[in-house]
């Protein structure tokens, strides 16, 4: 890595969204963000582009351009709702105009619009001058302003039966783009049934820079950011379904610093998956595990752990009452001991930590005992103190009539496309998105949170707020009408916009 490259990664010296995790990888930004909209209503929309096919990757931002991947458009009569290739899509931030698009055809097919990613789902990178397109199919091209290719890697990702969960996010820091893959064939590390690892490219040529020590589940969302000294380091973590072969499970502290990148710092073994953000910051490194039930908290410069909570015993929390029209609360409740008991799994990939709080969704399922219900819940990094918000599932909005915010009770989502085809090819894409599915990674603009639903419903959190009650959900938002929209997005945030997408469209969002 170049020495200006990492000053600037260090300082946060950007001033767009050049990835998934924004300017400094950890999701978040400084800002000023509109914190209410709908598509619906047409309410705070600077303004809307028609995608012709469904896509889950990102949304990055440079330089006037905005940059996201779609499938490649499916034929209406399509038999089978699956293919490999995706296009690249170069836009114009001030009004949505599509300036270019480019074929990024991969090899390992994935289903349409499935709720556990698809061949798009990896977001673009920018640095203002290039832009990567990355297919999860096996494929990574780097394209200048004009859309003209500069240079194409291809891989096989690993598969040996296990279905199309391909969460990670691309990374860049200092000259470098990471990837997830497996040992190149032919390298005597590459393992029979190939293990996934972090690999720098060196961003100009695609020429591999090294490959890290560990290995990283691909279901897994590493994270980069700056540790106490500054040394650049990446979390990551091993361990999820269908048998995933990395071992040992746990956590990962890789070094990016130059003479040491893909080193490993320090490793943290426990027993369990790896289906979140794995978020550190100059203090602390943390854990969900998904059935544990707990919350950890690990030391970053050592790995060891310091403090563990349960995510059940004694927690608050603040359910809605339709008959009052209002919040009740419960103190120090043991959600075990509820009837029927209630344990705690929180959703894949819905983690952020924002002002010493680390906010997650719930999966909300009666008939496995999974909640709170349709609740967003916090755990206080310091004390471990845990409570738990019920939001609305869905908003329903008509011009002229007041919302209509429908609770408890699971929605139906739409996977038709905006060309009116049905591409689903899995009947859970179909579900509202707050059970066995893989959301839209939530971002924070000045300390306010923006989690989306499969039912293009965003709901916006004071992350700095003392009491997590009522007055903390600041706004519930849409991506167009109820019961007819579908997104497994997350938002970008450049010069006081936010920039969002459902599968119909990309949409800007400001005042």
């Amino acid at each position: 890595f170049s020495l200006a490259a990492l000053l600037a990664f260090a300082s946060g010296a950007f001033a767009d969204w050049p990835q998934a995790a924004g300017p400094q990888g950890n999701w978040q930004v400084a800002g000023m963000a509109p914190l209410s909209w709908s598509v619906t209503r047409n309410q705070n929309i600077v303004w809307k582009t028609t995608l012709p096919e469904a896509g889950q990757s990102g949304i990055a931002i440079a330089s006037g351009r905005v940059f996201l991947t779609i499938m490649k458009p499916l034929d209406a009569d399509a038999k089978k709702k699956e293919g490999s290739d995706i296009v690249g899509y170069c836009l114009d931030a001030k009004d949505g105009r599509i300036l270019w698009t480019v074929d990024l055809p991969g090899s390992e097919p994935s289903t349409y619009a499935y709720g556990f990613s698809d061949s798009s789902t990896p977001s673009p990178i920018t640095d203002g001058k290039y832009v990567w397109f990355y297919n999860a199919s096996g494929a990574l091209g780097c394209y200048d302003y004009s859309g003209k290719q500069i240079w194409k890697r291809e891989w096989k990702p690993t598969a040996n039966g296990r279905p199309f969960n391909k969460q990670f996010e691309p990374m860049m820091v200092g000259d470098a783009i990471l990837n997830v893959e497996p040992r190149d064939e032919g390298d005597p590390k590459r393992e029979a049934d190939p293990w996934n690892y972090l690999r720098a490219l060196d961003k100009t040529t695609g020429k591999t820079l090294w490959v890290a020590d560990d290995a990283l589940t691909h279901y897994n969302t590493p994270m980069m950011g700056l540790l106490a000294d500054g040394t650049p380091a990446v979390l990551q973590g091993r361990g999820g379904h269908h048998e995933v072969p990395e071992k040992p499970e746990g956590l990962s502290l890789t070094s990016l610093a130059p003479g040491n990148a893909g080193k490993t710092l320090w490793r943290y073994e426990t027993k369990a998956h790896a289906l979140y953000i794995m978020h550190f910051d100059k203090k602390y490194a943390y854990w969900l595990g998904e059935t544990e039930g707990e919350h950890r908290v690990l030391d970053v410069k050592t790995g060891q752990l310091l403090r563990s909570q349960s995510l059940t015993d004694k927690v608050d929390m603040r359910t809605y009452d339709e008959a009052a029209k209002k919040h009740t609360f419960q103190a120090d409740v043991d959600l075990e001991k509820l009837t029927p008991p209630v344990n705690v799994m929180p959703a894949w990939f819905s983690n952020i930590v924002v002002g010493g709080y680390h906010y997650f969704t719930c999966f909300t399922d009666a008939g496995a005992k999974r909640g709170p219900a349709y609740s967003i819940g916090r755990v206080n990094v310091e004390t471990g103190k845990v409570e738990y918000l019920e939001v609305p599932v869905q908003v329903l909005r008509e011009v002229g009539k007041p919302d209509e915010m429908l609770w408890h009770k699971a929605q139906p989502s739409s996977t038709v496309n905006a060309r009116g085809v049905d591409v689903a090819g899995d009947p859970r894409s179909k579900r509202d998105g707050w059970y066995w599915n893989f959301n839209g990674t939530p971002t924070a603009v000045g300390g306010k949170i923006f989690f989306t639903s499969m039912l293009g419903v965003t709901y916006v959190i004071d992350g700095l707020a003392p009491v997590f009650d009522e007055k903390a959900l600041l706004a519930v938002n849409d991506l167009g009408p109820g019961g007819q929209t579908w997104s497994l997005n997350s938002i970008s945030y450049s010069d006081g916009r936010l920039y969002h997408r459902s599968m119909k469209e990309v949409i800007c969002i400001g005042k």
